[in-house]
């Protein structure tokens, strides 16, 4: 408290007077008050322990000290808390993935996948962010498993004539597998698609006639019911997506879209008019309603901040799902209306190329940061958790075999799941790069993946290795 000592006074002015000493006083009373309202007097500054706002005024954008989780490292079903030090206690507070705002100066979490949170704190004068990242284990029970190799054979390169075709970065871009006649299929840079010759290790050219193919392809989509159409999808030099319809002797271009990472079709229509098309790397997505020869953008009713929208899935003219990932909003999306509005149908993110398992339409999906996989069984309206992994490192392949099984990479190497990806175990040796992905062909009992270089200042021919093969029994 403020004091005032009569000695001290007595000895510094004398005998203090009636007067002298009522304007004393009042002068104490008024530096009182001052202090008083510039918060200096002990008993009356303690900390406010309230955690809602205060009265302080901060003058300046909210500074975040610091933002912290403890632990950073927990295994599924355990619970981090996250904390942080902002000096302004009015600030609006909000925690990315998180829906709703924060308040206080901590919240627990029990994320289910490798979560990255961002702080925002807002005021009037701006915004600041601070990030921290939890890292989850999958149980023991679910996580891959070493066992003996199911194959003897070692991975064989497998490019033959391939080899030293010029291209640019990105070279070996794709291969894929149509399952029906089970061709497999590479796409390279500036030089188009070649297709494995039928009893032979070498590649021929298709599209020799129509459009010229000149993207680096990023995936393949067949027609089930005309085994001869399939859809190319591609980004960089050339158009971004291509149909044929005579088993890729011709192409047709679609449009003027650019820059495609998948194109979904709508195969409940005999016509095939209804296309989404995800851009690469890019929170955007476009539709035709003409089969591709005009496209309009569809994902102005999707949050900010979902990140890459590059995964379209069409389940019939009004209804796509899409996966999203890389961004403080990602998850998979689901519009009824064809892309006016969207719903968010599940938190966790998704990569990679769906799998449908027919006649059920089961959709399976790889979650974002080695997260497992997800599973609906009702068009996407709701999405289970099957499974902690696989660990899928730079591939974002999922296939299923004809026995059933899933396979993924993990490790290194090939990783099977004969449980819905409940549990994975190491499937052959390793490969000798880290795989862009990889397919596999039935009639030859051989799993190929490949990997491509991006040398801006220099040769991106396709060297020898860039297509491996595993074989796996004899040739069908």
């Amino acid at each position: 408290m403020f004091s005032f000592d009569h000695r001290r006074a007595t000895r510094r002015h004398g005998v203090l007077s009636p007067v002298r000493t009522q304007r004393s006083v009042m002068a104490l009373g008024v530096v009182a008050v001052l202090l008083a309202a510039c918060g200096s007097d002990p008993a009356t500054s303690a900390p406010n322990s309230s955690s809602g706002p205060d009265d302080t005024q901060v003058m300046e954008p909210p500074v975040i000290s610091s933002f912290t989780a403890d632990p950073t490292r927990i295994v599924e079903g355990e619970t981090a808390l996250l904390s942080w030090v902002v000096n302004d206690p009015n600030a609006t507070l909000k925690i990315t993935p998180l829906r709703d705002a924060v308040a206080g100066t901590s919240h627990e979490v029990t994320p289910v996948v490798t979560t990255t949170y961002t702080l925002t704190a807002s005021n009037a004068l701006g915004s600041t962010a601070k990030a921290v990242t939890v890292s989850v284990a999958p149980p023991l029970s679910t996580q891959t498993t070493a066992a003996t190799d199911d194959t003897a054979a070692e991975w064989v390169n497998a490019a033959t004539n391939l080899e030293g075709l010029e291209s640019e970065c990105g070279n070996l871009s794709y291969v894929g597998t149509l399952p029906d006649g089970d061709t497999v299929i590479a796409g390279v840079a500036l030089q188009g698609l070649w297709a494995l010759q039928e009893g032979s290790d070498d590649w021929a050219p298709l599209g020799r006639q129509g459009a010229t193919i000149r993207n680096r392809t990023t995936s393949l989509v067949q027609d089930p019911a005309n085994p001869g159409t399939f859809w190319e999808s591609g980004a960089y030099s050339g158009g971004g997506g291509y149909r044929t319809t005579d088993g890729g002797a011709s192409f047709r271009q679609l449009g003027d879209i650019s820059f495609v990472d998948l194109v979904s079709i709508d195969f409940t229509d005999p016509l095939r008019k209804t296309l989404v098309a995800g851009i690469h790397e890019q929170p955007i997505l476009h539709r035709s309603t003409d089969g591709g020869a005009s496209w309009v953008i569809i994902s102005a009713g999707l949050p900010a901040g979902v990140g890459i929208v590059n995964a379209p899935l069409v389940i019939d003219a009004a209804t796509y799902l899409v996966g999203t990932n890389n961004g403080d909003e990602s998850g998979i999306f689901r519009t009824t209306d064809a892309g006016v509005t969207w719903a968010r149908v599940a938190d966790f993110g998704a990569v990679g190329r769906p799998v449908v398992i027919a006649p059920e339409g089961a959709i399976y999906w790889l979650l974002e940061d080695n997260g497992g996989i997800a599973r609906s069984t009702d068009d996407g309206e709701t999405w289970e958790v099957l499974s902690r992994g696989p660990s899928t490192g730079d591939s974002i392949t999922l296939q299923l075999l004809p026995d059933g099984r899933f396979v993924a990479i993990g490790g290194g190497s090939l990783i099977v799941s004969a449980d819905q990806g409940a549990t994975w175990q190491r499937f052959g040796p390793p490969m000798p790069y880290p795989a862009k992905g990889f397919t596999y062909s039935a009639t030859r009992n051989a799993f190929y993946a490949w990997r491509f270089d991006c040398v801006f200042a220099g040769d991106n021919s396709v060297p020898a290795d860039a297509i491996i093969r595993l074989d796996v029994g004899p040739s069908q």
